[in-house]
């Protein structure tokens, strides 16, 4: 019997330390000690912003100054050559300068908080500096009914860190870029072979990398747009947004790499001439938002006139894009919902209630210039009125622009 537990506690150790090993060789993520010098109290809450978020991202692992010993910080610092720390870069962070400001106008007291700071990632391993950065940084918040001028000033100074903070992390995201190889192309999905491991997390975004020979030199070509929709220990799916215009991403010359400055989402903003019931003509702008998920959501301005009236109209507009030959056309069904406001020659002012169902067709003669027309039909409440203006067919022509 006694045999017996000193062989299984043999294998429960043996299994432990196999278990342990393995995780350590699976985490390759790149660790980072965060320490910040200057104001104590932005300086704590900084540190505590940085090591959040960035824990939260996946991408890193992350220590602060509470984390090891103070001698060890200043061993970095002073370039030390006998640097014993298991941390890959050090990212110093010194408060340059921190100051408040209060605002006061007649209808409104607001606090604003500047902070301008000095970013600095050290390479542990060397000492070396490779990356410096001033950052300025500015949060501001109103004194109100329920605010008081002491809690809006900690709220101002909050979002200032806050914001310091989003400056931070997306500098380290940028500098340090993951890159990885297609492993196979389904459909609108490309299969990479990084996952967990280097800290690819759901959501992240990429874009395709083409490398040539260009006179003896290799250069690289970045297009398209890809976001992470799984992934897995040592690999991830990401879906393609939009597919490279001057490249074929399928060549084997081709891979992928990390740019946290792109979106999931497209900006639209349309110019447009606009005629309703062939009477009444004018322009339309229109500001909106495209998820690469077949969602559109605007916000639409329109001006009209005619000999005795000017209407102005303000919708929202919703609807379902179809999407056709890698989005360089675009087929919108929807509505917009709004008010549309009516003034006379007399100086009478009429406000409707508008409902409009529509449809669009976008064509796209580059990546972000297209040409665009639609047909709506206005149906105005309420349907009595001084002003009978009736319900209505709308057309309109114009150019798009997406970035």
């Amino acid at each position: 019997m006694k045999k017996i537990s000193l062989v299984i506690l043999f294998l429960i150790l043996m299994l432990s330390l196999g278990y342990s090993r393995s995780s350590t060789d699976f985490d390759l993520r790149r660790t980072f000690l965060i320490y910040t010098e200057g104001d104590s109290e932005i300086s704590s809450l900084l540190d505590y912003n940085l090591k959040t978020i960035m824990q939260q991202q996946g991408k890193y692992k992350v220590v602060t100054r509470d984390d090891i010993f103070l001698k060890n910080i200043s061993d970095i610092l002073g370039k030390s050559d006998k640097i014993d720390l298991d941390v890959d870069f050090l990212v110093y962070i010194k408060i340059l300068e921190s100051f408040p400001n209060k605002e006061i106008t007649p209808d409104l007291v607001w606090w604003e908080y500047n902070i301008i700071a000095k970013c600095e990632v050290i390479k542990v391993s060397t000492g070396e500096s490779f990356y410096s950065q001033i950052f300025s940084s500015q949060g501001t918040y109103t004194v109100g009914r329920y605010q008081s001028d002491l809690e809006a000033y900690f709220s101002a100074r909050r979002n200032a860190v806050n914001n310091l903070t989003t400056y931070i992390v997306m500098s380290l995201n940028n500098l340090f870029k993951i890159k990885a190889n297609i492993l196979r192309i389904e459909d609108s999905y490309v299969y990479i072979d990084a996952g967990e491991n280097i800290g690819v997390h759901k959501g992240m975004m990429f874009e395709f990398v083409n490398t040539i020979e260009y006179q003896g030199q290799s250069l690289d070509k970045y297009e398209g747009v890809l976001i992470a929709e799984e992934v897995w220990d040592f690999e991830s799916k990401l879906k393609i947004l939009e597919a490279p215009r001057s490249f074929d991403y399928k060549n084997e010359n081709v891979c992928v790499i990390e740019n946290p400055y792109l979106s999931p989402f497209r900006n639209v903003v349309d110019v447009y001439y606009l005629n309703e019931s062939f009477q009444r003509n004018g322009f339309g702008f229109e500001i909106g938002i495209d998820n690469y998920k077949h969602f559109y959501m605007g916000t639409d301005f329109q001006f009209l006139f005619e000999k005795n009236l000017l209407s102005f109209d303000i919708d929202l507009k919703l609807g379902y894009l179809n999407y056709f030959t890698q989005r360089d056309s675009i087929l919108f069904l929807g509505t917009s919902i709004g008010l549309k406001n009516v003034s006379t020659k007399e100086g009478n002012s009429y406000v409707y209630f508008k409902l409009t169902p529509k449809t669009e067709f976008s064509y796209y003669l580059n990546k972000k210039i297209g040409l665009n027309c639609g047909l709506g039909y206005n149906i105005l409440l309420p349907q009595k009125s001084e002003l009978d203006l009736g319900n209505n067919l709308t057309i309109n022509l114009g150019i798009s622009i997406r970035f």
